[in-house]
C-alpha cells in the first residue's frame, strides 16, 4: 500500500459515519474509538481498512456438566479464543463538483477464529451515498441511529465480554432477537450544526428477502439527537419497528449523559423498551460507567447496568463488569477483562452476548461469569 493510500488510512472514525459516534478531533479518548470501531476516513482514492478483535476467555455459565450438553452457548467453564466483530472494508468518495461528492463503502464481518455456515462474511455498513452542505445521505445497509448510540455509550466494552448490550436492547430470555439492528434497505441522513448533530434512518423493510420488493408493514424509523460540549455530552435516541420478529409493533427510548472531568469519565444511560407482544423486552433498564485514564497510556472502566423486571415478571438482573485496558500504540489496543451477570429467578441474561464473537447463555435464575484477556487492531 503506497504513503497515499496508507494516509487515508490514519485519522478519527468519527469524521463521518455509523460505526463510531459524532465526536470529532484527536485526543486519547477518540483514539480508543477508533481502535474499538475503526472510522471512516474518506479520500479521492479507494482505501482498504478493518479491525482485527480476538481474544481469550475464560466463561462459566453458571451450570452442571449435564446442563451444558444441553446448549451450544451453555458451559460448565472452559477455555475459549474468540473472534468479535472482526472486519475489512473498502471506502472512497468521487467528486461531483465543490459541494457535493459521491460516497461509497463496502463492509464484511470476517469470523476468524471458526467457521458456520452462512457467516463466515457478513454484510456490514454498505452503502452509496452523498456529502453535501446539507448533511449526508446514504442508501443502503446502515446501522440504526438507535444502534449506534448504545455504541457511543458502549465504547469501552463493546465487542468484548463486558458488552453492555448484554442487558441494553436484550430480553431477559437471554435468546432471540435484540433490538440493536443493522439498518436494512435504508435511507440514512446525518446533519451536523456547530455542537449538535442529528441522524435520521428509514427503513423499508428491516427483515425483507434480498430479491423481493420492500414490504413497508416491517419497517423501521430510528432518530439519534446528539450534543457535545466540551466536558459534557447529551444524547437521546428513538426507534420504531412496525413488526419486529413478527411480534408486532416495538418502541424504544434511550438517553444517556457523559462527563468528563481531568483523566475522570463518568457515565449513565436510561432505556425504556415498549413492545406490543413480546413481553421479555417490556421493560425499563440503566446503567453506568466509570473511565479513569490514570496514565498516559493505561485505562481503567468499570460498568453496571440493570434490567427492571419485564412483564414476564421474575426476571431482572445486573450486569457488573471491570475492564483495564493498555494503548500498545494509536492502533493497537490490549485489554484485561472480568464480567458478571446476576439474574432473578426467571431472569436469563447472558454473561456475554452481542458484539462479542463467542457468547455465553445461562439458564434461569442462573449467575454466568467470564474472564477475558484480548487485543484490537485497526489498519
Amino acid at each position: 500500500m503506497n504513503n497515499k493510500i496508507t494516509a487515508l488510512c490514519v485519522g478519527t472514525a468519527l469524521t463521518m459515519l455509523p460505526a463510531a459516534g459524532f465526536s470529532a478531533g484527536i485526543s486519547t479518548i477518540e483514539d480508543i474509538k477508533n481502535i474499538v470501531h475503526p472510522g471512516v476516513i474518506t479520500g479521492k482514492k479507494m482505501e482498504l481498512y478493518g479491525a482485527v478483535r480476538v481474544s481469550v476467555d475464560y466463561a462459566d455459565s453458571d451450570v452442571s456438566s449435564a446442563e451444558a450438553e444441553g446448549g451450544d452457548l451453555l458451559t460448565d467453564g472452559g477455555l475459549s479464543v474468540s473472534s468479535n466483530t472482526s472486519m475489512i472494508g473498502f471506502r472512497g468518495e468521487v467528486p461531483y463538483n465543490d459541494k457535493v461528492i459521491f460516497l461509497w463503502q463496502y463492509e464484511q464481518q470476517v469470523d476468524i477464529d471458526d467457521k458456520d455456515e452462512g457467516d463466515t462474511w457478513t454484510t456490514r455498513d454498505s452503502f452509496l451515498g452523498l456529502k453535501t452542505p446539507v448533511g449526508r445521505f446514504l442508501v443502503g445497509r446502515v446501522n440504526t441511529p438507535f444502534k449506534n448510540m448504545s455504541t457511543e455509550y458502549a465504547l469501552y466494552f463493546a465487542s468484548s465480554v463486558g458488552e453492555s448490550r448484554s442487558i441494553l436492547g436484550a430480553p431477559s430470555s437471554g435468546a432471540g432477537a435484540h433490538v440493536d439492528l443493522m439498518g436494512a434497505n435504508s435511507l440514512n441522513w446525518r446533519f451536523q450544526y456547530r455542537r449538535v448533530n442529528f441522524a435520521l434512518q428509514y427503513s423499508a423493510d428491516q427483515s425483507g428477502s434480498v430479491n423481493a420488493v420492500d414490504d413497508n408493514d416491517r419497517d423501521s424509523t430510528s432518530a439519534w439527537l446528539d450534543w457535545k460540549g466540551e466536558h459534557l455530552q447529551l444524547s437521546g435516541a428513538y426507534i420504531h419497528y412496525s413488526d419486529f420478529f413478527a411480534t408486532g409493533k416495538l418502541e424504544g427510548y434511550r438517553a444517556f449523559a457523559k462527563y468528563t472531568m481531568g483523566p475522570v469519565t463518568l457515565g449513565a444511560i436510561y432505556e425504556d423498551l415498549q413492545p406490543e407482544q413480546f413481553d421479555t423486552l417490556d421493560r425499563e433498564a440503566y446503567g453506568a460507567q466509570v473511565t479513569y485514564r490514570y496514565l498516559p497510556r493505561w485505562v481503567l472502566v468499570g460498568q453496571w447496568n440493570h434490567a427492571d423486571e419485564s412483564e414476564r415478571g421474575d426476571d431482572a438482573a445486573d450486569q457488573y463488569s471491570l475492564g483495564l485496558f493498555h494503548h500498545l500504540s494509536k492502533q493497537v489496543l490490549l485489554h484485561g477483562m472480568l464480567t458478571h451477570t446476576d439474574n432473578d429467578g426467571q431472569g436469563t441474561y447472558r454473561a456475554v452476548n452481542y458484539a462479542h464473537g463467542d457468547k455465553v447463555a445461562t439458564l434461569p435464575g442462573r449467575d454466568p461469569w467470564a474472564v477475558s484477556v484480548g487485543a484490537q487492531l485497526r489498519f
